[in-house]
């Protein structure tokens, strides 16, 4: 790789930002982005967009790799994150301040790096009615590390309901998802995910809560 391709991914991945919601367009169905991703079930505000179409532009240009951007509501944090790794169906998206993001269709998995970070989950049953846009019920647990070294393991019952088919137009992203929701309730209280899922059962864009710390991230593919 070129020293002008590193300096262009390295300032790629560095990259603090919201997305504009006008990338892209679809008549036959609201367009999703992270501008709009929270407000589809909830009464959050919108993410306000500052970041142009050539700051996308010169993230996919300095690297070949996945690439998806994130929102942290809690601190309103931005960024966008580059494919480092993909194992066994997992995919692990990370910046060079060391912070990474597994990844499994799309739904996140674990996380490092955040403070109070997700250290795994077994999300297969969750998975599968997500992907297969089912409605249903699943088991879903997550597993956190406390401040003394233990491991924090929190049990959920999630109930998944089907709705509207969204079209998402992002980056070099452009498809359609319908949209599911997952109400989860157990051990750590309860909590609402959401993921637009394609033809093929992948997250195209998701809502996930990571935690007590962390909150809800959202996610969207900007290439996958």
């Amino acid at each position: 790789m070129s020293m002008v391709r590193n300096a262009k991914l390295a300032l790629g991945i560095a990259l603090v930002t919201t997305l504009a919601g006008c990338l892209g367009s679809n008549k036959e169905a609201p367009l999703v982005s992270l501008k709009t991703l929270p407000t589809l079930f909830t009464k959050q505000e919108p993410v306000i967009p500052t970041v142009t179409p050539e700051q996308i532009g010169q993230v996919l240009a300095a690297t070949e790799k996945p690439v998806s951007v994130y929102v942290l509501e809690n601190t309103k944090a931005q960024f966008i994150l580059v494919e480092v790794e993909r194992n066994q169906g997992y995919q692990t998206y990370g910046s060079r301040a060391r912070q990474t993001i597994a990844q499994r269709n799309g739904m996140m998995v674990s996380t490092r790096g955040f403070g109070g970070d997700l250290m795994s989950s077994d999300e297969g049953a969750l998975l599968s009615l997500v992907r297969n846009r089912s409605v249903g019920t699943a088991s879903y647990v997550m597993r956190f590390l406390t401040s003394d070294n233990q491991t924090r393991v929190l049990a959920f019952e999630c109930k998944l309901d089907v709705g509207d088919t969204h079209a998402v137009a992002l980056g070099e992203v452009n498809s359609k998802g319908v949209a599911v929701t997952a109400n989860c309730s157990g051990d750590g209280g309860s909590f609402n995910n959401l993921y637009v899922v394609d033809a093929r059962g992948n997250i195209l864009s998701g809502r996930q809560w990571l935690g007590d710390v962390i909150g809800y991230m959202n996610v969207q593919a900007l290439r996958q």
